[in-house]
């Protein structure tokens, strides 16, 4: 990210497992709530996964106002509800802002899986005059994106990031940018990601949800006894803004980002990487004389978890015991841009002043030189916080926050 004035987060809007709009969202963060539950009315294959945090019903109609609402599919739903919550948070009224000068920014990893599987079935099963005209925009990847410009009216640049488990930090990072390039005044930046029954299939016939190769069936970040990933979904949006222009108008200031590293690491092609070794120097820049909170992108995998401890404890070295790790997805579950979740809860963590706990943990893998919260969020002095993310296949992200 250029070395240009630091970018206030001033809005946060999110729709998750637990709970909808970012009070909701952490209080139940702070008090350990775990969305992860026995999954009800999905059709699934016989066996695992038995849970999951899916997002409840939410009262879509109350916070999308256009008449694209009938037509939208679920994934673009919780991203216009949740950048309504995110302007509104924010106290912008898009119809003040000069529509060419707002861009957005929106991280998703696979998109609309749910409306894409019933398109393509019908195809293959009843021929290509089965395919709905009005159905097919809402599969393209940049849907979301689009309904969130059409609702407020934004044609400033519009962007879609996919980058598998870093597409919601690496969507904001890129909404940061457009800031400070000058392309726009204003960014929603963000991501989502949401269940759908070929995802559960094929996250079963790979064979890494929790419980499939022995332990129990839960999720429990940085846990010894972890035994792999509970799937979740869910989207959050920021209100980005130039931090001289945030303070003009007398915004309130969740977080300042002010840096941001993009690395890639040895990986196989479909998995997380076992080190990250090729990542220590670019977070090492970053961090300077270190931080009091990391929040990483642990999902409860033996894999990643132990990768990202071992990279955090490299980069940081003397100053790693004054610093507390945590992970939200015991809280929200695993998707593709939950990282847009996980920077949300750390701007939250620094404005309260509190550590986002690990919900689930029981048992920290040992020999490690970290704080670990579990059960409830404990009160800390934030001034500086650490967003990591790493994807399958070695690519990674790692935004620096600063309190207000």
């Amino acid at each position: 990210m250029p070395e240009q004035q630091p970018v206030a987060v001033t809005g946060i809007g999110v729709v998750s497992p637990i709970g909808i709009g970012r009070t909701a969202f952490w209080e139940a963060l702070r008090d350990g709530c775990s969305g992860i539950a026995p999954l009800e009315g999905w059709a699934r294959a016989s066996g695992l996964p038995r849970i999951a945090a899916p997002v409840g019903e939410f009262a879509a109609k109350d916070l999308i106002a256009s008449p694209q609402l009938r037509r939208m599919d679920r994934l673009s739903r919780m991203a216009v509800a949740s950048s309504r919550l995110a302007l509104d948070d924010a106290g912008i009224a898009p119809a003040d802002l000069p529509s060419e000068r707002v861009g957005v920014v929106f991280g998703t990893a696979l998109g609309n899986l749910e409306e894409s599987v019933a398109h393509l079935d019908r195809v293959f099963t009843r021929g290509p005059a089965a395919a709905s005209p009005m159905v097919f925009p809402n599969l393209v990847m940049n849907a979301p994106a689009g309904y969130v410009a059409m609702e407020f009216g934004f044609t400033g640049a519009n962007f879609t990031v996919a980058q598998a488990e870093v597409s919601g930090e690496q969507a904001v990072v890129l909404g940061c940018e457009m800031l400070q390039s000058g392309r726009a005044d204003v960014v929603l930046a963000g991501g989502g990601d949401q269940l759908s029954t070929v995802l559960l299939e094929g996250y079963h016939r790979a064979r890494v949800l929790a419980g499939q190769r022995g332990g129990r069936e839960w999720s429990s970040p940085y846990d010894s006894a972890r035994s792999g990933i509970v799937l979740g979904e869910g989207a959050a949006i920021l209100v980005l803004e130039p931090l001289a222009q945030a303070r003009a108008r007398q915004a309130a200031v969740y977080a300042i980002v002010d840096g941001a590293a993009r690395f890639a690491v040895d990986a196989p092609r479909y998995d997380w990487p076992d080190r990250a070794d090729g990542a220590r120097e670019s977070l090492r820049a970053l961090l300077g004389d270190g931080v009091q909170l990391v929040c990483g992108g642990a999902n409860s995998s033996r894999r990643l978890d132990r990768c990202e401890l071992t990279l955090f404890a490299d980069a940081l070295r003397t100053h790693a015991a004054d610093a507390s790790v945590t992970s939200i997805k015991g809280a929200v579950g695993e998707f593709g841009a939950a990282g847009a979740l996980t920077v949300a809860a750390t701007c939250l963590g620094l404005r309260e002043q509190a550590v986002p706990p690990l919900c689930n943990l029981q048992t920290p893998e040992p020999a490690t030189p970290f704080r670990f919260v579990a059960r409830r969020a404990a009160s800390a002095r934030l001034k500086r916080a650490l967003v990591c993310g790493l994807a399958r296949g070695g690519a990674g992200v790692a935004l620096s926050l600063a309190a207000q």
